[in-house]
């Protein structure tokens, strides 16, 4: 029977008393719980590639135990387990096929220009018609060059839902998250700092040049480097902006007041507060802030809200939760956003936490139960 169940639930059929009996079935023991996952991976990977899925499925049908369920418990053990095998999905692989919608492109604005870069493999050229940079797939690279003319600026809008790199004129290399706009010089001058404006978040592995320190310009605020690997959050709606570093030394100032300043060691974040007018230093693990870069959100002990703002940028949604419990209950793990389907994450979360949601236009309403 349990192998019945477990077919009409990875297809979406099962009834919330047959999902039950799952858990149960799941829960009775340790051998049953990775056989469940690992037939999960089987299943998902099925769904993509295998054109006869029902012959395929009924062969791995045959390896599921007929363990009898026991007392359900709560899902909270291994819920952040199963984050990991989501990374494959039928859904995910539809998504990546279809086209980008028209308001949902990256824009790269040169003078009055906007040049889209949704294509694969392009050369990007100015209005002279000069090739100023390459793009390959998801990042655009600039020719290595310097100038001692008037510095001209480009802007790179990434759009909700889509990430993007940027190796700049200087060989440093930015990786910008969903809902960033960047600005920065086609060339950097021959004398003076080397600066740049941002709006949201990126991952930023600058170049050395001690004679031409490079500053990330945040509304009133700005990180100084002279080389070295280090993430910064600011989106526009945050009143509270961060710097974290990886590598190197920083320093982050207020431009309003430079001697309101703090130097910042590797592995530590720098919070500036708006109220205090003041940088709050601590002590953190960079992996939480950085994993974004390889397409993740990694979670400790997080409340639904610490990071369903970043599922919201990930995947171009508004998500109104009126669950209290799913926002009381903290969770740890892994989640892939880059080949995980927003659908695969929120049915993981309703292991552990049960919670019904519906879809209206791009909004992902979840009820209160």
């Amino acid at each position: 029977m349990i192998s019945n169940l477990i077919t009409k639930y990875l297809n979406g059929d099962a009834t919330e008393k047959e999902i039950k009996l799952i858990f149960d079935w799941i829960d009775a023991s340790e051998v049953n719980k990775k056989e469940f996952i690992a037939l999960k991976k089987a299943w998902v990977l099925t769904e993509v590639s295998n054109p006869d899925q029902d012959i395929a499925w009924k062969a791995i049908q045959k390896k599921i135990s007929k363990t009898k369920p026991s007392k359900y418990k709560s899902w909270i053990k291994y819920a952040a387990v199963l984050a990991l095998f989501l990374s494959i999905g039928r859904i995910a692989w539809i998504n990546y096929n279809q086209d980008p919608e028209p308001n949902n492109t990256i824009v790269l604005e040169i003078d009055d220009n906007s040049i889209n870069l949704e294509s694969e493999i392009q050369h990007v050229t100015d209005q002279s018609g000069e090739v100023i940079a390459e793009q390959n797939h998801n990042e655009i690279i600039y020719k290595s060059s310097k100038t001692s003319n008037t510095i001209e600026y480009h802007t790179l809008n990434i759009p909700l839902g889509k990430t993007f790199n940027v190796t700049l004129s200087d060989g440093t290399k930015v990786h910008l998250n969903a809902g960033t706009t960047f600005k920065y010089p086609k060339q950097f001058s021959n004398t003076g700092n080397r600066l740049v404006y941002l709006k949201g978040e990126a991952f930023f592995e600058v170049e050395e040049d001690k004679t031409h320190p490079f500053i990330v310009n945040i509304n009133d605020i700005a990180v100084k480097v002279l080389g070295t690997k280090f993430n910064v959050n600011a989106y526009p709606e945050n009143a509270i902006y961060s710097c974290v570093l990886v590598e190197g030394s920083v320093q982050v100032f207020n431009l309003n007041n430079p001697n309101n300043k703090a130097l910042l060691a590797p592995n530590y974040k720098a919070t500036w507060m708006p109220a205090e007018e003041n940088f709050s230093l601590k002590e953190v693990n960079t992996d939480l802030y950085t994993a974004w870069i390889h397409g993740e959100i990694i979670l400790e002990s997080a409340h639904f809200s610490s990071f369903s703002k970043k599922l919201e940028r990930a995947f171009n949604v508004k998500i109104i939760n009126n669950n209290r419990l799913l926002e009381a209950q903290e969770f740890s793990g892994t989640i892939n956003f880059k080949t995980s389907s927003l659908a695969d994450i929120l049915d993981l979360l309703k292991f552990d936490t049960y919670f019904e949601y519906s879809i209206e236009d791009n909004q992902i309403i979840i009820s209160n139960n």
